[in-house]
């Protein structure tokens, strides 16, 4: 079995690379860390949703839904395999199951859709957030409140990645603001070289899964005491096409949390205001 480099910070066009192994089965080339010993569940998505995309003549995905069933293993590739559930005139559907030793650890549900004319609005605002550029990248933030953070945390927001974060208010970081919201800038540097429109939806899915459960743990503050996160299921709609190498702001929320469990949503928009996505996320915090 092929052996991959967990140390390696794969880069989006190697994010996207399959191994061909049998009718509509694909194997990842990379995996992506989450910093917690398994592979990061928004490679799941994204990986998971351009496999399918590899069985669909030119139309685009407008909804996902996935499931998170087990923890991946990094340094161990993941097959893809793609069931093919219907092709109509204007939509297509495909479920796809994520593999590692013969067991099942993430299946997405997802559809496609030719595109027709309709009725359009959109009453989602992005409001008048800071520019990006204007904010402190994770290793900078980390950096300037290192006597505040614990080392470990210092350690993994220091630490390369291939998604890049800025948040809009650091200072909740520390804070426990009386509603679950976070709002932070959100890109994918390397995609810059990625030009299928279709594959930079694969990255925003990738892309919806970071720091959105953390969400949910924001009113109740750094010593809230949970120790464990993780996501449990993931659906996303794709309202546009977007270049996940530009800044996007992703606006986050929390309604509810109890029993061991919290649901996150989150609403990602364009520097120019143009709402991209919706998202909703379930979570189980220990």
């Amino acid at each position: 079995m092929l052996a991959i480099n967990s140390r390696y910070i794969p880069n989006a066009a190697e994010m996207l690379q399959f191994e061909t192994i049998g009718e509509d089965r694909f194997r990842a080339s990379h995996n992506l860390d989450n910093m917690a010993g398994v592979t990061f569940g928004g490679q799941a998505l994204g990986q998971s949703l351009a496999a399918a995309t590899l069985t669909v003549d030119g139309w685009q995905c407008h909804s996902l839904s996935g499931v998170f069933m087990r923890g991946g293993i990094i340094d161990e590739p993941i097959d893809y395999v793609v069931a093919r559930l219907s092709d109509s005139r204007n939509f297509a559907t495909r479920r796809v199951t994520a593999e590692q030793r013969g067991r099942v650890i993430f299946e997405l549900l997802c559809s496609f859709h030719k595109g027709e004319e309709g009725l359009c609005h959109q009453f989602a605002d992005l409001g008048n957030p800071a520019d990006p550029e204007s904010l402190l990248s994770l290793d900078q933030f980390a950096k300037q409140n290192a006597h505040r953070l614990p080392e470990h945390i210092v350690a993994v927001l220091t630490k390369p990645y291939i998604i890049e974060l800025r948040m809009l208010k650091p200072e909740h970081y520390f804070d426990s603001p009386d509603t679950a919201f976070r709002d932070y800038w959100i890109r994918l540097p390397s995609a810059s070289v990625v030009s299928d429109e279709r594959d930079h939806h694969s990255l925003l899915a990738l892309l919806s899964d970071y720091w959105l459960p953390g969400t949910i743990a924001v009113p109740h503050g750094r010593d809230s005491g949970v120790s464990f996160l993780a996501s449990l299921n993931h659906s996303m709609w794709i309202h546009a096409p977007v270049k996940v190498d530009q800044w996007l702001l992703y606006r986050t929320e929390s309604h509810w949390a109890a029993n061991g469990r919290g649901l996150a949503t989150g609403k990602i928009f364009t520097q120019t205001g143009q709402l991209i996505a919706t998202v909703t996320q379930e979570a189980v915090l220990r």
